[in-house]
């Protein structure tokens, strides 16, 4: 089954090596952006965020989709899942020390209840 506003995998962070902002996903039209952190995650923070204006960004909490837990940032390989309804736009901040990082999203029209709930 096709959703409308499925969005394409986008690329946050490629093999980065330096603190960068990165891509900013467009939130319009999305419930969930699930994003994948991947690579030699060492000594590194990654802090999600969004923004309503387009211009303060805040942090939003996500839920780790391996531990079950609740986060603000990783710094660690993994996947997390984000609540964006009203949001226009989301990154991954990137506080980097050592390895090469690798960060991409995928924004979806489903809510994350329905994604969690479903069989």
């Amino acid at each position: 089954m096709e959703y409308p506003h499925e969005t394409s995998v986008l690329v946050l962070h490629a093999a980065a090596v330096a603190d960068a902002v990165g891509a900013v996903v467009p939130c319009a039209g999305l419930a969930t952006v699930a994003v994948q952190v991947f690579g030699t995650v060492t000594t590194a923070t990654i802090t999600f965020e969004g923004t309503i204006d387009g211009y303060t960004w805040t942090t939003v909490l996500g839920w780790n989709r391996t531990t079950g837990v609740k986060a603000s940032t990783a710094t660690a390989a993994g996947q997390w899942v984000f609540n964006v309804i009203g949001l226009t736009g989301f990154r991954a901040n990137l506080d980097w020390t050592a390895g090469s990082i690798n960060v991409v999203a995928k924004g979806s029209s489903i809510p994350i209840t329905t994604l969690a709930t479903a069989a």
